[in-house]
């Protein structure tokens, strides 16, 4: 669940133009419109000169926009690769940004927002002016719910989650008695916002259609409207916006979204005076309770945010849960593998709702990280200079400068990863393990007498995979994670402004793929290859198109 709300990727991932777009727009007497303004609009994007003067002397990836706009991720692996532990610039389809390298974002990881900050990076590459994609004053609120009444009892929901998962299963997923395609990217957007639902606005309204409609849509019609403004400089902005249609459909959609949940507050404001009643448990609930008096009754409030979340979760999550289904179709070695360990862990129902159920999946969240890696953001650690900052290396940071780290090449680096272009579905369990022993040796031989004092060098100042277990966490399997966030594992976001409802998503990705694993054989077509991810400028998605093969599991097998 990359946030908006606080850190992202310059533009989070959800799925792309094509995929979305009204067929009414895309076949119809107004194609020959669209297509022409739209060739108008490219070619002044094109050729518009670029007066960003950021002053950082740091040198030049050079590329075209247009190269940007669908070869994001492959430009950022080369890149990263000629410059690796320097800082460099790239001119994006967003304007000149600055690259930090892992080596150098740890200086930067805890400034205060006054000195470099996430908000304001997110708020303008979202165009929130324009857009409303910033939670404004309860940004705060918000952030603080996600961690402490989300994070905090994530046991409590789960068997809310496999219920709401079974129900869609049931009423939307084929039967499979045979080998069947089925496009899973579609059902699991649906699915995800399902499942995201119930602990958000609860089962009054999860599966109502509109809602759904309205919670899945909002993510994409902003993005759309962030790519046509960026086709206007920022002085044609407050103009061009009226040309928007979509900023439009993001004033009803809030409106629909305050519609259906003025009610539900409503009476929940009434009944709360009864004496013995009862709070239902869901983040409308929480949200009202954080919310100063005045403000209960502002159901606006409440819409935006629950659109907010639904921008943040829905599409970053069940794209995440696509690729693994893609990988797990690819990799068949890894799915009895994961299976058994699903069996062990959730021998019954009860099991499912046990406070450690899901972190004991231990492979399973290994094969999701692995995944995450391959396929996860382009960039990372948005961040924008508000006053000057001189990095270790020399690299001066005026204000004004636009920051990114390229997650693209680090997560193919060799340092941090041995083979980075294979994929391991079991890579960070064993590193978990390996980290594991090491600190019980360390505990071993720290009770030992005759245990030498002599502190240990290392020979080099690069970041590397040794450095990482020559100097365990206090937590020994913290580091590897699939919740884990460090200076080379930023798809989560990094410092304070790590994305808060991570381990909220992690519970909801490892209950499908276990439940799918433990219920279905999965496959790709005779002959056919891992679908191909989409790539639209700097956001990256799986195939909506894609057909996966499942079989029904017999209940012996």
């Amino acid at each position: 669940m990359p946030s908006i709300i606080e850190n992202a990727s310059p533009l989070t991932n959800f799925t792309t133009v094509t995929d979305v777009l009204p067929s009414n727009v895309l076949g119809g007497s107004r194609l020959s419109y669209y297509a022409a303004v739209s060739a108008i609009l490219l070619c002044v994007w094109l050729f518009q000169p670029d007066k960003q003067k950021c002053g950082v002397s740091a040198p030049f990836y050079k590329a075209s926009r247009l190269k940007w706009m669908f070869s994001a991720d492959t430009l950022v692996k080369d890149s990263y690769s000629k410059f690796r532990d320097t800082v460099y610039q790239i001119k994006t389809t967003e304007g000149v940004r600055t690259i930090i390298p892992a080596s150098l974002v740890s200086e930067l990881k805890g400034l205060p927002e006054y000195t470099l900050s996430a908000r304001t990076a997110v708020r303008e590459a979202m165009l929130s002016e324009y857009t409303k994609l910033c939670a404004g004053q309860h940004t705060d609120t918000l952030s603080l719910l996600l961690k402490c009444k989300m994070t905090g009892q994530l046991a409590r929901m789960t068997p809310q989650l496999k219920e709401e998962l079974e129900y869609i299963i049931a009423t939307e997923f084929p039967e499979c008695e045979e080998w069947t395609p089925f496009k899973i990217q579609p059902f699991m957007i649906r699915t995800v916002s399902r499942l995201s639902g119930r602990i958000f606005v609860g089962p009054m309204l999860n599966r109502v259609e509109e809602w759904m409609d309205v919670s899945i849509n909002f993510a994409v019609t902003a993005f759309i409207a962030v790519i046509k403004l960026q086709f206007f400089p920022p002085w044609m902005r407050p103009i061009a916006q009226y040309l928007v249609s979509e900023l439009r459909t993001i004033d009803r959609d809030l409106a629909k979204a305050e519609a259906m949940l003025k009610p539900i507050i409503e009476e929940r404001i009434r009944d709360s005076e009864i004496p013995g009643y009862e709070e239902p448990d869901d983040f409308v609930q929480w949200l009202l309770d954080a919310l100063p008096e005045d403000q209960k009754r502002d159901f606006y409030i409440q819409g935006k945010v629950q659109l907010l979340l639904s921008a943040a979760s829905i599409h970053t999550t069940s794209n995440l849960t696509t690729d693994c289904i893609y990988d797990l179709a690819v990799h068949q070695d890894m799915q009895e593998i994961l299976r058994e360990e699903a069996r062990e862990v959730l021998e019954d129902d009860e099991a499912w709702g046990k406070k450690d159920s899901m972190s004991r999946l231990k492979k399973l969240d290994s094969f999701i990280k692995e995944s995450q890696r391959l396929s996860g953001n382009v960039t990372s650690f948005i961040r924008k200079v508000m006053k000057p900052i001189d990095l270790s290396d020399g690299t001066h940071l005026p204000a004004g400068t636009n920051l990114l780290a390229p997650m693209a090449g680090v997560a193919v680096d060799p340092r941090f990863y041995p083979d980075p272009d294979v994929f391991d579905g079991l890579r960070f369990w064993k590193l978990r393990q390996q980290q594991q022993q090491q600190s019980s040796s360390n505990t071993s031989a720290t009770s030992s007498p005759t245990t030498s004092t002599t502190p240990t060098t290392t020979s080099s100042s690069s970041p590397s995979l040794s450095d990482d277990l020559s100097n365990p966490p206090t937590n020994p399997n913290g580091r590897w994670q699939f919740t884990s966030i460090s200076d080379s594992a930023m798809n989560f976001g990094l410092g304070k402004h790590a994305c808060p409802g991570r381990f909220f998503a992690s519970c909801e990705i490892k209950m499908v793929l276990a439940y799918l694993l433990l219920n279905y054989d999965i496959k790709l077509r005779e002959g056919e290859g891992r679908p191909a991810p989409n790539m639209f400028m700097m956001t990256k998605s799986p195939s909506m198109t894609a057909e996966i093969l499942f079989r029904r599991r017999s209940a012996s097998s």
